[in-house]
């Protein structure tokens, strides 16, 4: 769905029509928040730590191998065995812990490498133990879990992934763990069994044979289940029978027993009880299985004081299975000593506002940003306009985990399913002979636009491939794969008989460095405010504002092909101020006494100034709140505008009937100004109040009137 972001500002019914056409007309209004609570509640929004960072996203076997003696993971016979073969692509190579820890000092390898390529955390496929092969193919990549309290043995031990942990921590970096709560290894039999059977086929029945839905017992005690109750018969060889661990994951009536996923045809239903690819999908609704990933999963952050989990197959858990799991892992995190422990998960879904229902309404804290990788892939390889890109940042102000909490998705622009970052920027239509340029610009955008970047392992060695999936795998270290010997790369020669980590000069390494050091160096490139100051044709500029110092950047991007300069001309919130070129076509430029600002932008580069002079103090406007039905959503939309060219957030209160307590809805300091409400978390006629709290640089607020409102008249 693309759209204008200009309709959004201004969508609304009058709010003469809005109050009057709601019930208790003509009762007066609250009077808005003053004093102490007014200065609480106008806060500008914080920004999560992950927001600093910077991620390698790596997958542990393919790295480095650093001990060959644990190749095969300690199991005998040959690769269909233990899934140890180095020349195919769908099997174990050999990488390892060690091998990706290093000595924790040599930068040609290991973590020490990483921190030097300007990397602040390392996002590790699932290190659990697992179930060697399948069919065709080895658990090389970690998502058939067997032992989820255990290391695999094929990437090392305990003590070894702890030793990873401590070098990364060490370095000051952090260390994100991969892991699945939606399925194990695919052990389980089904009889008949084949595509999945709907509950309107064959409901669930507990141990009497009554009916029930399991979304009604989320958080009350399970009704009894039994194995010749389920949709499908479940069964286990013998020697399958307690395979699993911990425990409670080789009871069968633990897994929804469905049959396999149809993903040409499927309900949501089918996406979260079907089995993943045949693999054992948890029964996720039980408490007992709820509560055992949850304490699983705590066991690892209390063991080795893990920074954070990235969620694999989010969308396919049920409804209210992140609500209830969440808040539990977020507490174990606290406990152990780590206050910013950071949860995103992996929801395959390019529709922004479709997206953030799986963060607003399912409780998922954060996600992989897939809307922004489908639009920037495309702006950096050429075909996407920059609106497409403002949209995406735009649309920001649906994703609030928390009111006070600024979004910050995950972003990146290839990964191991989809393929490499030059892969997908050739799906979108880069050249051969403009993809380095294309890239280099590609990344400027992911690390200079928010969100915590993450780049997947082999980019930054130039990297291709052919595909996704095994297709993206490539070894780091002197593979025995044929045809990745001879594969093209971008920005050095195809590797041959040679190692990754003896390629110190390619250009997008080196970019990647720079862009480090430029982020360090001015972190309001990080976690400052955005606002988009153009977004026409093939230019994207934006202002990054520095709250604290009161410092404006202007960055602005040029995927164009014509020739000569983009000409950009925009008025900033720094008049009369001179500008130091961080980047791109000048070293200086200055702005009028109305802010102009006008530079010039190279053909598929980015400029970059920072003004010398702080944002000067501004005459604070009462914000004009308007609220109506959000065009593109279900949801309630409170927008606000402020007018002036001066930085400010907004923060949206709210007031529940029958309360007489204002509390936060939302703060924003990027504009457009929006917060949303969803009906169905009021009740029938009940009546609310909202009003927008606008604050300055310099802590002036100003507040609208106060608006009522009957979210859910019927």
């Amino acid at each position: 769905m693309r759209r204008c972001a200009s309709a959004l500002a201004v969508l609304g019914v009058a709010l003469a029509t809005l109050v009057a056409s709601s019930p208790g007309a003509g009762v007066a209004a609250p009077a808005p928040p003053s004093g102490a609570l007014l200065e609480s509640l106008s806060q500008p929004p914080t920004r999560a730590a992950i927001a600093s960072q910077r991620i390698y996203f790596v997958m542990t076997d393919r790295y480095r191998n650093g001990d060959s003696s644990n190749d095969t993971g300690g199991l005998g016979g040959g690769p269909s065995t233990n899934g140890f073969d180095p020349a195919d692509i769908g099997y174990f190579h050999g990488g390892d812990l060690k091998g990706l820890t290093g000595d924790c000092t040599n930068t040609r390898t290991g973590l020490a490498r990483l921190k030097d390529l300007g990397f602040t955390g390392i996002w590790v496929t699932p290190p659990v133990g697992q179930q060697a092969v399948q069919g065709d193919s080895a658990a090389y990549h970690g998502y058939w879990g067997l032992n989820f309290d255990r290391v695999d043995a094929h990437l090392g031990t305990d003590q070894e992934f702890g030793d990873f942990v401590d070098c990364a921590h060490r370095l000051g970096m952090k260390v994100y763990m991969d892991v699945v709560v939606n399925h194990t290894a695919n052990v389980i039999g089904l009889s008949p069994g084949g595509s999945f059977v709907e509950p309107s086929q064959k409901p669930y029945r507990d141990c009497k044979g009554k009916k029930f839905n399991p979304a009604s017992f989320v958080k009350k005690t399970f009704p009894c289940l039994k194995t010749s109750n389920m949709p499908y018969i479940p069964f286990l060889a013998a020697n399958e029978k307690n395979l699993k661990s911990p425990a409670w994951m080789n009871d069968m009536t633990n897994y929804h027993n469905r049959g396999d996923i149809d993903f040409n045809s499927c309900s949501q239903i089918c996406f979260e009880m079907g089995d993943f690819f045949g693999l054992d999908d948890f029964f996720t609704e039980k408490p007992v299985v709820m509560q055992g990933l949850a304490d699983v999963f705590a066991e690892w952050i209390r063991r080795y004081k893990l920074d954070g989990f990235r969620v694999d197959t989010a969308k396919h858990v049920n409804a209210a299975f992140f609500r209830l799991w969440a808040p539990k892992i977020l507490a174990a995190a606290r406990n152990a000593g780590v206050p910013d422990f950071e949860i995103f998960g992996e929801v395959t879904l390019n529709e922004a506002i479709e997206l953030s229902s799986f963060v607003r309404d399912r409780g998922l804290p954060n996600v992989l940003d897939f809307p922004f990788q489908d639009v920037a892939a495309g702006y950096a390889a050429g075909p996407t306009s920059a609106q497409a890109l403002a949209d995406r940042i735009m649309d920001d102000d649906y994703f609030h985990y928390s009111p006070q909490l600024a979004p910050t998705p995950v972003t990146f622009l290839g990964n191991h399913d989809m393929g490499h970052a030059a892969f997908q920027l050739k799906q979108h239509g880069a050249s051969d002979e403009l993809l380095l340029k294309r890239l280099l610009l590609g990344y400027d955008v992911l690390y200079l636009l928010r969100g915590a970047p993450a780049v997947y392992y082999g980019d930054e060695v130039g990297m291709i491939g052919t595909g996704g999936d095994k297709e993206a795998r490539q070894d780091m270290f002197p593979t025995q794969v044929e045809e990745w010997k001879t594969q093209e790369r971008v920005g050095s020669s195809p590797i041959g008989d040679g190692s990754s980590f003896d390629v110190t000069d390619n250009p997008i390494e080196l970019r990647l460095k720079e862009l480090g050091a430029l982020k360090d160096a001015h972190p309001a490139l990080s976690s400052g405010a955005t606002i988009i100051r153009e977004s026409q044709g093939n230019v994207l500029v934006v202002s990054r504002i520095d709250w604290v110092a009161k410092r404006e950047y202007v960055v602005a991007f040029n995927s164009s092909t014509s020739a000569g300069t983009a000409q950009v001309s925009i008025k900033t919130s720094t008049p009369s101020s001179s500008w130091t070129g961080l980047g791109g076509t000048g070293e200086t430029a200055s702005s009028g006494a109305d802010g102009k600002l006008s530079f010039a932008v190279n053909p598929i580069e980015t400029s970059i100034y920072v003004a010398d002079s702080q944002i000067p103090s501004a005459a604070l406007a009462t914000p004009a709140l308007k609220v109506a039905k959000d065009k593109f959503s279900t949801l309630w939309l409170a927008s606000a505008t402020v007018s002036g060219n001066a930085p400010v957030s907004v923060a949206f209160a709210i007031k529940r009937k029958p309360s007489t307590d204002w509390e936060l809805l939302a703060a924003d300091d990027s504009p457009p100004f929006r917060a949303f409400l969803d009906k169905g978390k009021f009740a029938k006629k009940q009546k609310v109040y909202l009003v927008a709290i606008a604050r300055s640089l310099s802590g002036q607020t100003a507040t609208s009137n106060v608006v009522g409102l009957v979210p859910r008249p019927k």
